[in-house]
């Protein structure tokens, strides 16, 4: 309770330190509010700079040099078309595949209106006053022109199958204006503001940080949410869990050993749980010689009860291992998550 009324001093402007309020447009408030969109058109024109809207590109398996999106799952085939319906729908046709496979639809709030798994028919995405054209449709309503398409297919020892599979995922339309404004802040606003993040984090419950419409949400867990894991989804397809500290507190370190519990029933039958680490100084996979940067449950195996024990070493030693070799820290994810399933994993230090 006293962070977040310290939290709630801080954003009303009474301890920037500068002895006044700051403007109207340029308080901690206000930059908490357009973080989200900030996030979103940094990371999209980025991606506009190499690819033609409308169109997906897909990732093959992630590995440490890919830095399209921090906190990436790393035995994923990603799929992003970044796409404008300012002229007209857009719809998605997609094909069929045995393993999990979603279609996320992200607007530049971070809003994510639908996350559809195994799509049975097309999706069509508009805004709420465009008309719908005939045919039966999953149709998704975008609070903005501009969205994000993100793909993912999970890859099992089976790449070749996934690759040419994701060659049928293809956007009909999506070729509308792409500009899309961000509001500017003072240095100062921006280094308060960072601070009032950072706290939040903290203390941050992943099933509050995403919401599917504007005010799901409160925004201080929305632009916490963003920079922890920038398009990280809603609790009712994929649940997280972060690994930032042992047991004892203490920041994961690059030259200890941890054995780390993941408990059991995080996800349905149709579903599969994953935990990945990443650096804590950018935020992606960790470079290792054995090209091994996360757990899931088709590459961990069980323990008799249905929990996972898995090791976190400097050269991947150990039961279930995953390398590390610098300070780092993990996020659980379950997909098709079981709904009361604890998402507290256990770390003890060896």
């Amino acid at each position: 309770m006293k962070i977040r009324k310290l939290l709630i001093c801080l954003i009303s402007g009474t301890l920037l330190g500068t002895g006044h309020l700051a403007l109207a447009q340029d308080t901690v408030e206000e930059y908490l509010r357009e973080y989200p969109n900030q996030e979103q058109t940094r990371m999209m024109n980025a991606w506009l700079e190499q690819h033609e809207q409308g169109s997906f590109q897909f990732t093959g398996l992630v590995d440490p040099s890919d830095a399209t999106v921090v906190t990436p799952q790393a035995t994923v085939n990603y799929g992003y078309n970044w796409f404008s319906v300012s002229d007209g729908p857009a719809i998605i046709t997609t094909p069929s595949y045995d393993k999990f496979f979603s279609v996320s639809i992200f607007d530049m709030k971070h809003n994510i209106p639908a996350v559809i798994v195994n799509p049975s028919k097309p999706i069509l995405i508009k805004r709420p006053d465009q008309e719908l054209p005939q045919g039966d449709f999953h149709v998704v309503s975008l609070e903005t022109d501009q969205g994000l398409v993100l793909t993912r297919m999970v890859v099992v020892d089976n790449l070749d199958q996934v690759e040419q599979l994701s060659e049928q995922i293809v956007m009909q339309g999506g070729k509308g204006d792409m500009t899309r404004n961000v509001q500017r802040f003072s240095a100062a606003t921006d280094r308060h503001a960072n601070a009032v993040i950072d706290t939040v984090i903290g203390f941050l419950n992943p099933d509050d940080a995403f919401g599917k419409v504007s005010g799901d949400v409160s925004f201080l867990n929305l632009a916490a949410g963003v920079k922890l894991g920038q398009l990280g989804t809603p609790p009712d397809t994929v649940r997280y869990g972060t690994i930032l500290t042992d047991d004892d507190g203490q920041p994961l370190r690059g030259d200890a050993t941890y054995i780390a519990t993941v408990p059991a029933g995080l996800n349905e039958a149709s579903g599969y749980f994953s935990v990945t680490l990443y650096g804590t100084d950018n935020k992606l996979l960790i470079p290792n010689a054995l090209k091994v940067y996360d757990r899931t449950s088709f590459s961990a195996a069980p323990n008799a009860d249905g929990s996972y024990t898995l090791t976190f070493s400097p050269d991947g030693a150990g039961q279930n291992g995953i390398p590390t070799g610098k300070d780092f820290y993990g996020v659980l994810r379950a997909y098709v998550p079981s709904p009361n399933a604890s998402m507290k994993v256990s770390v003890k230090k060896q």
